[in-house]
């Protein structure tokens, strides 16, 4: 939780994390906004160009077309006049030119629809201008000059040509007008982009700015911080050699401990043991030979005497097992549990005989463990089984074991087994689960059940161990339950570097 918290607070610069998430995200958009108005600033400043290259074009071609039409009508009346065929090669001439320019001009105005219809009538006005001088020049060809004069005489080319005028001052009166707007609007925009642009510079201005400025500062700050990072793994170094020192002479005080412990041991089961075997020796020549002389009571004295030196032996017998666990451990190695198993049913085969009890046991796994050591925790579970079975009543004790689950520990990786024994004895309260693996505790009389209260205590000191746990669940006259929860491999311990 404390974790979270802390992830959720990290800061940069004195500022928490969003301000700086927002500030990103303000920069991305400032940038997204410069590159699509520069986008709009080009596409505005070429379209206005090209209106302006268009009108141009248009006002040009109108004007080129009436310049030849003149051209024309003069190469006309020239040759009207002098017969001299000289006239008529600028005629067709010019001729070939006004037809290229109407074609220009009919694709320059289909985006307008009042030039267009202009363009339709001038095209029609044109034509017959045209005709009309084709028609003076054919006759004036034929030698038929009166015929030719008469057609001029008409007026009718006049009066083509003034509505052909007319047409054309129209068409570049309005082109003019349209020209006058779109560069209007061009300068209009040409200030707007302007001024985006300024503006948009200045906030990438400000902003570069201000993002400078929080670096420079905080270059001082993340400077500050390695010095004081330094200066803590400096403390942090002499308080790890300090606690090294401290861990080397708690290490010191334990191998003195366990030597001391062996002494106690080696004590326990010999000069301690020596004492008790001449008790019962010499109890038992009391009992033999001088039997009569005791009486009845002097007998009960002795085999009082008898039964507490045996439960003396035990009980030492169970606290030098219960002080091996750790003094005289032996490295974790591959253990196949039911071999294991089948070892302590054959040391128990007499007392499951004798009990006429039935055991279903699993198939157990290969783990990392102390072969001996587990084969004390089998033998101590399925024993009190068999021991606290009811009255004239063969027990049945159950093994199921479970492999290959999830660690307890979330921080660890290995697999763990399950491995549960069940019996349906005469079971206890389910407020003594806990205190049945207490040294020395006992929940029935020596008179009821054998024992020295020893033997659930070192099944828990083994286990834990291995690394592992074992709890009891138990109701009174229902049996008894007791999970083992063991890692499937060890970790690989190596020598510290002193």
């Amino acid at each position: 939780m404390n974790d979270a918290s802390h992830t959720r607070d990290v800061s940069f610069g004195g500022l928490p994390g969003y301000v700086w998430h927002l500030v990103l995200a303000t920069v991305i958009s400032f940038f997204v906004i410069s590159a699509v108005l520069s986008y709009r600033s080009v596409n505005i400043i070429a379209e206005n160009n090209r209106s302006i290259n268009n009108t141009l074009q248009t006002i040009n071609l109108i004007k080129d077309l009436k310049t030849e039409l003149l051209a024309a009508e003069s190469s006309q009346r020239g040759f009207l006049l002098t017969s001299d065929e000289q006239y008529l090669e600028p005629y067709h001439k010019t001729l070939h030119v006004i037809d290229d320019l109407l074609n220009q001009l009919n694709d320059a105005s289909e985006e307008i629809p009042a030039q267009r219809k202009r363009y339709e009538e001038l095209y029609s006005y044109v034509l017959d201008k045209i005709n009309e001088m084709q028609m003076i020049v054919g006759l004036t060809g034929e030698d038929r000059y009166r015929e030719a004069i008469n057609k001029v005489r008409t007026d009718e080319g006049i009066r083509l040509m003034q509505l052909i005028t007319g047409l054309i001052g129209e068409m570049e009166a309005d082109e003019a007008d349209r020209l006058k707007k779109n560069k209007s609007h061009a300068f209009n925009n040409r200030q707007f982009i302007v001024a985006s642009l300024l503006l948009t510079n200045s906030i990438g201005l400000v902003l570069s700015l201000g993002i400078f400025f929080i670096l420079y500062r905080n270059s001082a700050k993340v400077a500050d911080l390695y010095r004081a990072l330094e200066r803590a793994n400096s403390e942090l170094e002499m308080k790890v050699d300090a606690r090294t020192q401290t861990l080397m002479q708690y290490s010191e005080e334990l191998q003195r401990s366990n030597k001391e412990l062996e002494a106690f041991a080696f004590v326990a089961s010999h000069d301690l043991q020596e004492p008790l075997r001449k008790i019962r020796a010499f109890g038992d020549r009391l009992q033999q030979k001088f039997a009569p002389e005791l009486g009845e009571r002097g007998a009960d004295y002795v085999q009082r005497m008898q039964a507490a030196s045996e439960r003396m032996s035990a009980l030492i017998d169970d606290l030098l097992s219960f002080s091996r666990v750790t003094t005289k451990q032996k490295p974790f190695v591959q253990v196949d549990l039911n071999k294991v198993m089948a070892r302590v049913l054959d040391d128990l085969d007499y007392a499951i005989e004798e009990t006429s009890s039935t055991l279903f046991i699993d198939p157990l796994p290969v783990i990392d463990a102390d072969a001996s050591q587990m084969g004390q925790v089998f033998m101590n579970l399925i024993a009190n089984s068999l021991k606290f079975r009811h009255a004239d009543t063969p027990a049945v004790i159950k093994v199921i074991c479970e492999e290959k689950l999830v660690s307890p520990l979330v921080e660890d990786v290995r697999e763990w087994c399950c491995i549960k024994f069940s019996d349906q004895g005469i079971g206890f309260d389910p407020h003594y689960a806990d205190r049945v693996f207490n040294l020395f505790q006992r929940l029935h009389g020596r008179d009821e059940y054998s024992g020295t209260g020893i033997g659930l205590a070192l099944c828990r000191k083994i286990v834990e161990r291995h690394g592992g746990s074992i709890e009891a669940e138990s109701e009174l006259g229902e049996g008894a339950t007791f999970i083992i929860r063991l890692p499937m491999t060890q970790p690989v311990v190596e020598p510290l570097d002193v």
